[in-house]
């Protein structure tokens, strides 16, 4: 099997070879050719001691990513290469890092202490493809599976639980017999992750292409790091929910208010709710106000006479992707045809396209009034942003025009 490597990475190789160092691409990027995909970067393991490797790329730009456990980066023809050497993994006391890492000169044993097989593979020009735990027969079959035990591997490392899902929900591949009771029986462990790398990985796992599949079958370890969906996986609206995040779009955003909307009671409750799971799992500002917000507005007029009071209660971005989210929440009640859905869902954006082109007036910025037109009619305090709010509605609602000299005399009779 030959694979094609960038330039940068067969110089990598090339240089650490004529060196007398054995050296191949490793992990994800071999992975990803095998499967038939463009990586994204490329990882290179090497015999080389990290001062060897120093030596080799002299005069090269270098970074000490992580010297003491191996790694180096390097940057060549504008490529950052992470090189490692092969190394042997000691105990993992806390369930997540190993307490020492011994270098060894047999990429086999480096390989092994690695997560599932499809992983578990390198390549080289020089020495084609080592693959000693069925990594290709695996991409073949299309099947998660650890290397050795999973029980092992899991105590190992807690987190590799999740990104055992989120392959199998990106890749659609099933999670292998034993690997997945390990999963399940392991699922407590992952009190020793990070809530930030929880976070990633379920973000992952539910922009993939099988994410309703994975959740499906393993509700307990959402459970797991979720404790407050408990009463969701268990319910009626569990099912309801998997089928609403397979129709949403693969986007960050969309997915997990599709995964999140049916947490609470109501959707007030349910945003409340979302905004204390995000923040839990310390996700970003922008990602918790993004979220909470569609799973609070999820139940909006969205007709096409209310869309421009939306407009003014959301802004654009926001409606945009409610359009999105209320499609995805009427495919996944099944009781509409989707051509019918499809319908709804381009006139509502193409009158969302047309209020924007038309520059119909949503913000207090687009009255043609202002503060001082309410200072001068007497207002004062907080009573001049409420009666602008006011006129602002009105407008959106089509009950006043975007007139200065309407404004003025509705507000002379606005309470």
């Amino acid at each position: 099997m030959r694979l094609t490597l960038p330039k940068p990475v067969e110089a990598a190789l090339s240089r650490l070879e004529n060196a007398g160092f054995s050296a191949y691409a490793v992990g994800g990027c071999v992975r990803d050719h095998v499967l038939g995909f463009t990586p994204h970067d490329y990882d290179i393991c090497t015999s080389a001691t990290p001062e060897r490797m120093q030596e080799v790329f002299k005069g090269e730009r270098t970074i000490e990513t992580g010297l003491k456990h191996g790694t180096l980066t390097v940057l060549l023809f504008g490529m950052p290469l992470e090189i490692t050497t092969f190394r042997v993994d000691g105990a993992y006391s806390d369930g997540r890092h190993p307490d020492s890492v011994r270098f060894t000169a047999r990429v086999e044993d480096d390989l092994s202490r690695r997560d599932f097989t499809i992983n578990a593979m390198a390549y080289s020009p020089k020495a084609g493809l080592v693959d000693p735990f069925g990594g290709q027969e695996d991409c073949r079959r299309g099947v998660i599976r650890c290397v050795g035990n999973p029980v092992e591997r899991f105590g190992e490392d807690a987190l590799r639980i999740l990104r055992a899902l989120r392959f199998s929900a990106r890749l659609g591949f099933p999670v292998e017999e034993a690997t997945a009771r390990a999963i399940r029986e392991g699922r407590a462990q992952l009190c020793h992750v990070s809530r930030e790398r929880i976070a990633a990985e379920l973000s992952g796992l539910l922009q993939g292409r099988d994410a309703s599949g994975v959740l499906r079958q393993f509700p307990e370890v959402i459970e797991a790091v979720l404790p407050e969906l408990q009463p969701l996986t268990a319910g009626e609206q569990w099912e309801t929910t998997l089928r609403t995040v397979d129709a949403a779009p693969k986007d960050l955003y969309l997915r997990w208010a599709a995964f999140l909307r049916l947490c609470g009671t109501d959707a007030e409750n349910s945003g409340r709710l979302a905004l204390s799971m995000l923040r839990g799992l310390k996700m970003s500002t922008k990602i918790m106000d993004t979220v909470t917000e569609l799973v609070q507005w999820q139940a909006a007029d969205l007709r096409p006479e209310a869309m421009q009071e939306m407009l003014m209660r959301v802004g654009p971005d926001r409606l945009g992707q409610l359009i999105l989210l209320r499609q995805a929440m009427r495919t996944a009640g099944q009781k509409e045809s989707p051509d019918a859905i499809a319908r709804d869902t381009e006139a509502l954006k193409e009158k969302l396209k047309a209020l924007l082109a038309e520059n119909a007036c949503y913000t207090l910025r687009q009255l043609t009034v202002n503060g001082k037109d309410m200072a001068a009619l007497g207002l004062r305090g907080p009573a001049i942003g409420e009666t602008l709010h006011t006129l602002l509605l009105q407008v959106a609602r089509g009950q006043l025009p975007n007139d200065r000299e309407a404004l003025l005399d509705a507000a002379k009779r606005t309470p």
